[in-house]
């Protein structure tokens, strides 16, 4: 058979891929607000001057280039209900047995944790190479008039740091919603469909079910999807700039 419109009339309809737009919303967000956050501060401390960062800063970088099914294995190696040290974590902590990857609730969020392992050591480094950049005279000027951190940052930092900003927003957004190993390795997109993500829906479908038409369709829709936040992405940052 051929992609036709039915294929996509028949997704939309059901509710297991409502299911999948909400669990892909919840993953992609989650895992790059993180991601984000985290390394603007921690762009901050490996960006001063001191021997021991710039012999640990290459190390950052081992998340981000371990092959997905690998760094996969190893969290669900982790997250393992009779060896896992997460798992035994949590239960000192609650006094109850949690087996995050094996709970409806908890396993779209393990797989969070594992994007967010696998994305933050990369923007880190991409933020802290725009900071590098930031002549310290803009900061002397800004202390000078009185102006605080959080002013310096607000009214200098973000700013000249935005062109790094915007492109590493994109590009941990785009590899986060298509990031398909990972998440299937870790959890097989369950229990049921608990952590099926658009990405893991496609893969099952075109490789491990054999429905080629339905893979193609969710294919579709997926690039469909990284071409619109390349849109408001690219909208934004032109916005801010007029602003400016």
């Amino acid at each position: 058979g051929t992609l036709t419109l039915r294929n996509f009339t028949s997704l939309l309809s059901e509710s297991r891929f409502a299911t999948n737009m909400k669990k892909t919303v919840i993953y992609v967000i989650m895992s790059v607000s993180l991601s984000i956050i985290l390394a603007l501060i921690a762009a901050h401390i490996i960006t001063k001057k001191t021997k021991l960062i710039s012999v640990l800063r290459p190390l950052y970088l081992i998340p981000w280039i371990i092959p997905p099914v690998a760094s996969g294995t190893l969290f669900r190696s982790m997250f393992d209900g009779n060896a896992g040290p997460i798992p035994k974590l949590l239960k000192m902590i609650s006094g109850k047995t949690i087996l995050p990857i094996g709970d409806m609730n908890l396993s779209i969020w393990s797989c969070v944790l594992h994007e967010f392992w696998r994305s933050f050591p990369f923007a880190m480094l991409f933020i802290a190479a725009g900071l590098t950049t930031i002549s310290q005279e803009y900061y002397e000027a800004a202390e000078m008039d009185g102006a605080g951190k959080w002013k310096q940052f607000c009214s200098i930092t973000l700013p000249l740091i935005k062109p790094h900003l915007f492109i590493v927003i994109l590009m941990v957004t785009n590899s986060t919603l298509q990031s398909t190993e990972a998440i299937y390795t870790l959890t097989s997109g369950g229990p049921g469909y608990s952590s099926e993500t658009i990405a893991v829906r496609m893969f099952r479908s075109a490789f491990v079910y054999n429905e080629t038409n339905l893979g193609a369709a969710l294919g579709v829709i997926l690039l469909f999807i990284t071409v619109i936040l390349m849109v408001i992405y690219n909208r934004a940052l032109n916005m801010k700039e007029v602003d400016n």
